[in-house]
């Protein structure tokens, strides 16, 4: 099968439009679109073209660059996801199952797309990092965090934040011992985090967390009378490293938390994702232009194949795709 014979249907489901073909396509259903792949000779890519509205058809290398940008995760909504590439793996599998003949026209295209698919997301994909509170907030704790760890809040932020905090003990205080109970329970029920345990709601049972902690997060607005108590107390730890991360401040500066080394507060917090954000789009840039060059070779291969009967480069064939810009 000739790389300009591959056709896709691109249908978003809120086009409120129908897009069957072929009834050898194979289909890809998501939440949000329906993409339908097939082998069309060249010919009737305008017939069918002429006969579809609020879709999108693309066809030959452009049809292959789109379906590799969908196997990567880079036209979903969250850029990166990996959920979508099973959910093409499973479309292939039914497809092969029920339409045994076009599925061998289709194969071997397919399983190109699915090899290049994985070799893009490994290299310019993986580790893209997510934008979450509590996902930064790992980041800014660093490494392993090792010894307990002093959740201060049981509130909405806490609540996110929780999960992400994967030290051997986490300890939790809250002034109301009613939420963070209920926050504790909402969270086992979900089965995101084992060992954590429940302090007192009183001075006393905060003072105990802030001296066996060896990093805490505040998950509460800040307090001028008892923030001055909460920095004497980690400053009286025996612990002599770790972090404190407040979140219910901006920065330090003009306040007791000011006397705190390596303190990190919200404004690190969205700093960091800003960093992060920028590094996001980077990579996957990178990963959109790989999606394009493996493209570009598949059309390359092809060309080489109806030649020759084989898929190699000849120096000119190279220097073309060197010189390419798509």
């Amino acid at each position: 099968m000739a790389l300009a014979d591959l056709t896709v249907i691109n249908r978003k489901l809120t086009a409120g439009t129908t897009a069957t073909f072929s009834p050898g396509a194979c289909v890809v259903s998501t939440c949000l679109r329906e993409v339908q792949i097939a082998v069309l000779p060249a010919g009737e890519h305008s017939e069918i073209a002429a006969k579809l509205t609020g879709v999108e058809q693309r066809a030959g290398a452009q049809a292959y660059e789109f379906l590799l940008r969908l196997a990567c995760g880079l036209e979903s909504e969250i850029a990166g996801e990996t959920e979508i590439l099973g959910q093409i793996k499973q479309a292939w599998r039914d497809h092969e199952t029920a339409h045994t003949e076009s599925a061998r026209t289709l194969r071997p295209w397919m399983q190109r797309l699915l090899q290049d698919a994985k070799e893009v997301r490994s290299e310019h994909v993986v580790g893209l990092g997510s934008a979450t509170y509590g996902s930064l907030v790992r980041r800014l704790l660093g490494g392993t965090l090792n010894g307990p760890t002093l959740l201060v809040g049981a509130g909405q932020l806490a609540d996110t934040v929780l999960p992400f905090l994967d030290s051997g003990e986490v300890l939790v205080w809250n002034r109301s011992g009613q939420r963070a109970q209920q926050m504790l329970t909402r969270q086992r029920a979900t089965q995101t985090v084992g060992r954590v345990h429940l302090l007192p709601s009183t001075e006393l049972g905060e003072a105990d967390g802030w001296r066996r902690a060896r990093n805490v997060v505040i998950c509460i607005p800040a307090d001028a009378t008892r923030d001055a108590l909460r920095v004497r107390w980690w400053q009286a730890r025996e612990i002599t490293d770790g972090r404190v991360l407040h979140l219910g401040i901006d920065k330090a500066t003009g306040s007791a938390w000011q006397r705190i080394d390596g303190l990190a507060t919200l404004g690190d917090l969205f700093g960091l994702r800003d960093t992060q954000a920028s590094r996001r789009e980077q990579l996957l840039a990178r990963a959109r232009k790989a999606c394009a060059d493996k493209a570009q070779l598949a059309l390359l291969d092809d060309a080489a194949g109806a030649r020759a009967g084989g898929a190699h480069h000849g120096w000119e064939d190279l220097a073309v795709f060197q010189a390419f810009s798509y």
